[in-house]
């Protein structure tokens, strides 16, 4: 099906309401193979900044506590119903094999979104309360019989989502020291053979070329990767070499101001090619020098996340599959079991965490320098980290304290300890905060723990926290690294910037809202939308920037637009749009805008609009009400009506949890079906073959 978009002179796009599929094993699209004096270094179009449209919320159906959480999720983040994924047979306890994990959430969950066509959207994953955290890994492990003792049998269930491609295929190499591509690499990296398919025997080949003095050959065959993958721009720097090797001393310079043009060339690591001695006295590079800054960032520029882009090891994209790995981001919403916060707690911290959207203002980060190994092993990179935050215009605080004491505009804190007592240090905690602790188990949530857990930072203030779930050795691979709190405060999610952190993240437990995002809204056009009219073939939508159209222009990159939570286009900026409904069933249909900045980030607004189908079948409509009763958890009374149906069905977080036969029916819903909450209902008739949607009605159910 396609998804055609037609610019107009007056600036309306048309567009038809069917939907592109691509799915999670598929490149989305292709990219142009640009010369190579005209390589481009910037990645926009290319990753997709997190929104509520393309993260999927898995729940346990088997669980009130999960249902309640994502029904205030649901209302929290505007969640589409179509993006819920409610799972019947999860592990009960808070641990579980690998097995089980593979077969009774993983794989569920992954050919749930391929059978709803939502593979090639959804960038991140939200676990929903009582699922099991921690994963036994030794069958997989027993694989690896010579491993090192420091890659311990349990993983973090978020941890080994993101791994996804690993554990689908049995491959214990989850475990290594990196093997999330998309974390920020030492720029050391940027040189080594980025590719893991046919490609890095291609690139082999044209070290041994260079190492046997066939420089041709050398270059020719590198330039060939670059046509291939034109965001490898690091591929530069040897070709740049060997054309000095080779006397090609004008290619050679003119190759380096490609690399200084896309702000990727640094003194520092040219100096450090000594093939490029011989360019000397070359008038031009020598000018070049000049304009290139000296020293090297610790790391590469943060970058957005998309599912459906494959990161090379030196942590750019690739443009094949085969030629590189794809993640799939995860965090925990809450735990809610006698280890974990209670239920109301959970709820609080995730409205805590939704409120904090767009509220950043200059405030102080925390980076612990005790004598304790779980303090330092994160030292090194924190004068990194407090540069960019200084950079930024907050304040950076590196005490030798477990903890900050007193502090007034708390947003991150790097711990290293066993234990403390948060409480006592009288910090007030900013909305949107993330605080963290490097120690051995304060993640094991699933067993009793000696080590102070992790949910006390949470109950503490902030919005999301991580911790092992298992003794991971002072690695500096297995935990985020300082630049977690430079990335967050650039733009990034909350989820982008814990897995933009973490190498190898695959028993790290990270618990928080993915979507938390409390920095970055100067750079965003906030954009509202209105109808203008509509009648059975064509719906006018009006959008309005807040700057004004022709502003929107320069600051948004594309407007992406969704039909009921799934993405059907990708255009320009526009002040209209019309909406042919070919192909829309009849009922209530909600589009979706999202503004994506030109933000390196992709920073987005979104706004969303009700509009109704072809006017061939009438819409269901519902009625309900709470009723305690006489029982501790109560019941939901649903009463259904529509002509012309013959069967009604009511639909709760991405599935039908009741059907009827009759005209017209009263339903009782118990709330253990349910979970409490704001309950979002929304009425479906059985039409012909159809079932035709109604409008949705969410009515309160108030905790016991």
């Amino acid at each position: 099906m396609n998804a055609n978009i037609h610019a107009r002179s007056d600036q309306a796009c048309e567009f038809n309401a069917e939907a592109k599929i691509i799915h999670r094993g598929q490149i989305a699209g292709t990219r142009l193979l640009l010369p190579l004096i005209g390589l481009l270094v910037a990645l926009a179009g290319t990753a997709h900044g997190t929104d509520s449209m393309r993260t999927a919320v898995v729940v346990n159906s088997q669980s009130t506590d999960s249902l309640t959480i994502a029904n205030h999720y649901a209302q929290l983040r505007s969640i589409p119903d179509l993006n819920f994924v409610t799972l019947d047979e999860v592990p009960g306890n808070q641990s579980c094999s690998v097995d089980d994990f593979r077969q009774q959430i993983l794989q569920p969950l992954l050919a749930e979104l391929d059978r709803r066509k939502l593979a090639a959207q959804i960038d991140f994953v939200a676990y929903s309360a009582d699922f099991p955290t921690a994963i036994d890994l030794q069958s997989d492990l027993d694989k690896l019989p010579e491993r090192d003792k420091v890659f311990t049998p349990v993983g973090s269930i978020n941890g080994l989502t993101h791994l996804y491609l690993f554990v689908l295929s049995k491959t214990p190499h989850y475990v290594g020291t990196r093997t999330n591509y998309y974390a920020r690499p030492d720029r050391k990296l940027l040189l080594e053979n980025p590719f893991v398919g046919s490609d890095r025997a291609v690139f082999a080949k044209a070290q041994q070329a260079a190492e046997n003095g066939d420089w041709e050959s050398a270059i020719e065959t590198a330039k060939s990767l670059v046509k291939k993958h034109p965001h490898q721009w690091p591929l530069l720097f040897p070709i740049a070499a060997w054309l000095a090797e080779a006397g090609r001393h004008d290619e050679a310079v003119t190759v380096i101001q490609v690399l200084a043009t896309g702000r990727s060339a640094y003194r520092q690591e040219l100096d450090q090619l000594r093939a490029l001695d011989a360019l000397a006295t070359h008038e031009r590079y020598l000018k070049l020098l000049e304009q290139i800054p000296a020293t090297a960032p610790a790391r590469l520029a943060a970058m957005p996340f998309s599912a459906r882009q494959t990161f090379g090891f030196n942590g750019l994209p690739v443009n094949e599959l085969t030629q590189g790995l794809r993640y799939l981001p995860a965090t925990v919403l809450a735990v809610t079991h006698e280890r974990g916060t209670t239920l109301a707690e959970a709820i609080e911290i995730l409205q805590r965490a939704a409120a904090a959207d767009g509220t950043g203002a200059a405030a102080e980060f925390y980076f612990s320098d005790s004598t304790d190994v779980r303090s330092k092993t994160r030292m090194p990179l924190v004068p990194a980290a407090a540069e960019a935050l200084r950079e930024l215009g907050h304040e950076v605080l590196i005490e030798t304290g477990q903890l900050p004491q007193g502090r007034q505009r708390l947003m991150g804190a790097m711990l290293g300890a066993a234990n403390y007592d948060w409480p006592a240090a009288g910090n007030t905690v900013l909305p949107g905060a993330i605080l963290e602790n490097l120690t051995s188990t304060s993640g094991a949530l699933h067993r009793s723990n000696s080590q102070t857990s992790m949910i006390e930072l949470l109950r503490g203030g902030a919005a999301g926290t991580s911790g092992t779930v298992t003794e991971p050795y002072s690695l500096p691979f297995k935990f985020p690294t300082p630049l977690l709190y430079a990335y967050y405060a650039q733009g990034c999610s909350l989820a982008e910037a814990f897995y933009l952190a973490v190498e190898s993240p695959y028993q790290l437990l990270i618990m928080g809202d993915p979507l938390c995002r409390p920095f970055g809204d100067e750079h965003t056009e906030a954009v509202s939308l209105t109808l203008l009219s509509e009648d059975d073939q064509v719906v006018q939508i009006g959008l309005e920037f807040w700057r004004g159209a022709e502003a929107a222009r320069t600051r948004v990159q594309e407007l992406e637009l969704f039909i009921d939570g799934r993405l059907v286009n990708v255009g320009p900026v526009t002040d209209k749009l019309n909406l042919k409904k070919e192909g829309l069933l009849p009922g209530e249909h909600q589009l979706t805008v999202a503004a994506i900045s030109r933000h390196p980030l992709r920073l987005k607004t979104v706004q969303s609009l009700t509009f109704s189908g072809p006017k061939t079948a009438p819409s269901p409509s519902l009625e309900a009400r709470f009723d305690r009763g006489g029982s501790k958890e109560g019941v939901i009374t649903v009463t259904l009506a529509g002509e012309g149906a013959s069967k009604f069905a009511v639909r709760h977080l991405g599935r039908q949890i009741a059907t009827t036969d009759s005209a017209q029916a009263t339903l009782t819903l118990p709330v253990t079906q349910t979970g409490y909450g704001p309950v979002r209902l929304i009425p479906e008739a059985l039409i012909g073959e159809n079932w035709i949607s109604g409008t949705p009605v969410t009515i309160d159910v108030p905790l016991p």
